[in-house]
């Protein structure tokens, strides 16, 4: 159907039908004619003073967005509840209109595109990296000889802009063909190729657009596009797709290490290096020596590994991997807990055509928990080769205080909990039993000195034999060491109970650590009326000198 608004128009008509009715009155000899029908009526089209509504054909035209062809109005979005609909979206919260399509002005009619309209596409913050857009066409596309590929004018915010552009039948989604093209302009119009065959002519009536795949938006994003039409297909450089050899063999003993994936070491059992996802890349192991094995990820969008079991890593302190690329201009590793709780880590690819070694601090996945990986995670764009994936700690690097924490200062008005310097209150239970998954031992560090080990930490208890009356103190002291926590908070807990946590700083590794933390931090906690302490977090840490103090 095309239908046509215009106010103008319908002016312009009515002037024309009052001038035939006038002639008509003084030639009687003519019959009267039948009067025009008004064009069927069209909802108006922000930013187009007039709009033509119609499925439009690549094959006859270039789909220029010049207020003419599909409107994008909700009443038209294909959905369960319309499923005549010519256009929709993916990748947000159902019922919501998180990506909107509108006809705008040419925000910069400059360089090799000057058109007056351009079809803007705005994204809601927070959804889907490969949320996105589709829209029906009239007919079935034919490449024209010569012209198998088709052409879109991309406005570049900056470079690395991920567009992936797709084509499928309406009626049977599995039938399609995709491929992305990354930006290289910055604040300019740029035109990006999509290569097809002469074998994919009268397959596809359906345009489906992904306007930066890689990127989940901090805020609300827009992009703008125009000009579909055929081309000329560009030239593939096939040269430095792939590596020609291994990355370097690792030299870490197979003791210190906990192998994912690497011909070096025995990797841990079960592993599904390609869960479905729902991920467009494609993944394979390919071999690239003799013997040789690399994870291939191929036009990455994004891509798991799940283990057979919840991996507990919280003994190391880093992950170590080899990668190797040739066209990603983005990347970023993700260690997942349950949860789950995910964190990123950026790869810098700017290296191409080499195989890159990094060894990435466990530290840098605030939030993970590191006993309790379930999956990785990989996303950006390109293709990217893995190899030698595993958890690690340095050789020379201790798990365990060889010394003892420095010995206090304060000579006399303390109330000590834990301590060799001090006598302490008696009758403590330092691991009573509630339900953790803590070991807690008390461990010699040197000759008659001693520190409290929670290793395996999720949280441990402290109990009281009878509750203490700290409010005559102005501190609480406390030494503590770890080669591979990332998070640690400690505890007073009062009758109720009521407790307030105190963060404390786990950066520093492989070294005691002294604290004076005031006991004003403890908000909403009786001090005339402490009756346990609790510490929560990850990995091993050994704790010595607790003690109240002003």
């Amino acid at each position: 159907m095309k239908a046509t608004i215009s106010n103008s128009s319908k002016i312009l008509t009515m002037m024309a039908l009052s001038s035939l009715l006038f002639i008509n009155c003084t030639k009687e000899t003519q019959p009267e004619p039948e009067p025009e029908p008004d064009p069927d009526p069209v909802s108006v089209v922000e930013g187009c003073d007039t709009f033509t509504e119609q499925d439009p054909s690549l094959n006859t035209a270039a789909i220029d967005f010049e207020c003419t062809g599909n409107a994008f109005l909700e009443e038209d979005a294909l959905s369960a509840d319309n499923l005549d609909g010519n256009w929709g979206r993916f990748g947000g919260p159902d019922g919501q209109a998180y990506l909107k399509l509108n006809y705008i002005d040419n925000p910069n009619a400059s360089g090799i595109n000057t058109s007056t309209k351009v079809l803007s596409i705005t994204e809601n913050a927070g959804i889907e990296p490969w949320a996105g857009f589709f829209f029906n066409l009239n007919e079935k596309v034919n490449f024209p000889s010569g012209q198998e590929a088709i052409a879109i004018d991309v406005h570049s915010a900056a470079p690395g802009q991920d567009v992936l552009f797709k084509m499928e039948d309406s009626t049977n989604s599995d039938v399609f063909k995709e491929s992305r093209v990354v930006t290289t302009a910055e604040g300019a119009w740029e035109t990006l190729t999509y290569n097809f065959t002469a074998e994919d002519s009268g397959k596809y009536d359906r345009i489906v657009i992904i306007a930066n795949i890689v990127k989940t938006n901090d805020a609300e994003a827009v992009y703008y596009m125009d000009n579909i039409r055929f081309t000329t297909p560009e030239e593939v450089t096939e040269n430095g797709s792939a590596p020609t050899a291994e990355a370097a063999a690792p030299t870490k003993d197979a003791s210190e290490v906990m192998s994912i994936f690497s011909d070096a070491y025995t990797d841990v059992e079960g592993t599904n290096f390609n869960p479905n996802w729902g991920q467009a890349t494609v993944a394979t192991i390919e071999e690239i020596a003799t013997d040789k094995n690399v994870l291939k990820y191929e036009g990455i969008n994004y891509q798991g590994t799940e283990f057979a079991s919840a991996l507990d890593a919280s003994a190391y302190q880093f992950i170590h991997l080899d990668y190797w690329t040739a066209d990603s201009t983005a990347l970023n590793f993700f260690l997942i807990s349950t949860g789950p709780a995910e964190t990123a880590k950026a790869l810098d690819v700017t290296t191409k055509e080499q195989w890159i070694s990094v060894d990435i601090p466990l530290s840098d996945f605030s939030g993970v928990d590191l006993a309790d990986i379930i999956q990785f995670k990989v996303d950006g764009n390109g293709t990217v080769f893995f190899d030698n994936i595993y958890f690690h700690t340095p050789a020379d690097a201790a798990t365990e205080p060889t010394s003892a924490a420095p010995a206090p200062t304060a000579a006399e008005g303390v109330m000590s909990i834990f301590s060799d310097s001090y006598t302490d209150v008696e009758g403590t239970n330092f691991n009573p039993d509630w339900g953790q998954a803590t070991a807690s031992t008390i461990v010699e560090i040197a000759t008659d000195n001693s520190a409290i080990k929670y290793q395996g930490l999720n949280y441990q208890g402290t109990q009281f034999a009878s509750a203490l009356n700290v409010s005559a103190y102005q501190y609480i002291h406390i030494d503590y060491w770890t080669a591979d926590s990332t998070a640690l908070n400690f505890f007073l807990i009062s009758t109720g109970p009521q407790e307030t946590a105190k963060a404390l700083d786990v950066s520093t590794k492989g070294e005691w650590v002294s604290v004076d933390i005031p006991l004003s931090d403890f908000t909403g906690v009786d001090l005339a009326d402490v009756i346990q302490f609790k510490v929560d977090g990850n990995g091993t840490v050994f704790f010595d000198n607790i003690y109240f103090h002003n």
